[in-house]
């Protein structure tokens, strides 16, 4: 007869884990889900945020090609430095050499 009465104890002493274990885990899911829609940094944040990082990329991906164009500009400066000053002071300053005759060329004969 002990045997019978110790069996129903352990079983109630499980029906109250497991009811233990039930209430965790739906106050688990309720904090989930509360902090997903109603925190400081909730999904809709989170997915301005991804979206923002993306825009971002996205510039930094053309502001990196500027900078090689940029630095090509600068190795061919470089190398040849007294070439782009002659071309600087003559396009940009307008200033030519004593006794250079000057013709004006229509846009689209120049180069670049």
């Amino acid at each position: 007869m002990e045997r019978s009465s110790g069996a129903g104890k352990n079983s109630g002493d499980f029906r109250i884990v497991k009811l233990l274990a039930y209430a965790f885990l739906g106050l688990s899911l309720i904090n989930t889900v509360s902090n997903l829609f109603l925190s400081d940094l909730n999904l809709k944040k989170v997915l301005q945020l991804r979206m923002a990082t993306s825009r971002l990329e996205k510039l930094i991906d053309a502001e990196k090609g500027k900078n090689l164009k940029l630095r090509a500009i600068h190795s061919r400066i470089k190398s040849n430095p007294r070439f782009y000053k002659e071309k600087f002071v003559r396009e940009y300053l307008l200033m030519f050499k004593k006794g250079e005759k000057v013709i004006p060329l229509p846009k689209e004969l120049w180069y670049r």
